[in-house]
């Protein structure tokens, strides 16, 4: 029994992945659609890639299930070496935006990516769960036509080699948070983030900077 428990373990932890993985590059493989080595993933991904469009997966990057990816107009999504995407998880790159997700970066279950402008993600972060990267936002300056007729207005957002974002995190447009910070669960960012700051609240304020150990 235990042989069996180990063998079905291993099939879980390495089979199922790869076979995916396989069945991901017969369906999704193009021109502008390119998948590095060692690509893992749980289930099929649901992947949209206009044909103008581009989706680059690095290296020794794993997908959990439930992952969609969509890529629109002449968009860029870039998921570096080493990254890897939990459950659910939801990007979208449209209009002329680059989303970038670092080497290393690990992003928490049912997390959004929402980029109607650019998004860059550095290196070795951590995206807890439930998380939303808002790079649009409904214009609702008229009363006299419906807020879903009056278009959007962008804001890149960048998060810097290192930074931590907790759970239920909501970044809004055009804030840049530096390397090394940490955003407090349930905090709303509006502002700029200071590197190796810790915020949280809603609005997010800054509490303390964070102390080397050396």
């Amino acid at each position: 029994m235990k042989f069996l428990a180990n063998l079905t373990q291993g099939w879980l932890r390495q089979g199922k992945p790869k076979l995916w993985a396989s069945l991901f590059r017969l369906i999704y493989g193009a021109h502008n659609v390119r998948i590095g080595h060692n690509f893992r993933c749980d289930g099929m991904p649901r992947c949209l890639v206009d044909s103008s469009a581009e989706l680059i997966i690095g290296d020794d990057v794993e997908f959990r299930s439930g992952v969609e990816v969509r890529v629109h107009g002449s968009a860029q999504v870039l998921i570096e070496d080493g990254s890897r995407i939990d459950r659910g998880v939801r990007i979208l790159a449209s209009n002329c935006a680059v989303v970038r997700i670092g080497a290393g970066t690990r992003i928490g279950l049912y997390s959004v990516l929402n980029g109607g402008d650019s998004i860059d993600l550095g290196r070795k972060c951590l995206v807890s769960g439930f998380v939303y990267l808002q790079t649009s936002m409904h214009r609702f300056t008229s009363l006299e036509a419906p807020i879903c007729d009056q278009g959007y207005d962008h804001g890149s957002i960048q998060i810097g080699d290192g930074a931590w974002l907790a759970a239920h995190v909501v970044i809004m447009p055009g804030c840049t948070v530096g390397p090394d910070a940490v955003i407090g669960s349930n905090a709303v960012v509006v502002h700029n983030v200071d590197p190796a700051s810790v915020v949280a609240g809603i609005p997010a304020r800054k509490l303390h900077d964070r102390v080397s150990e050396k």
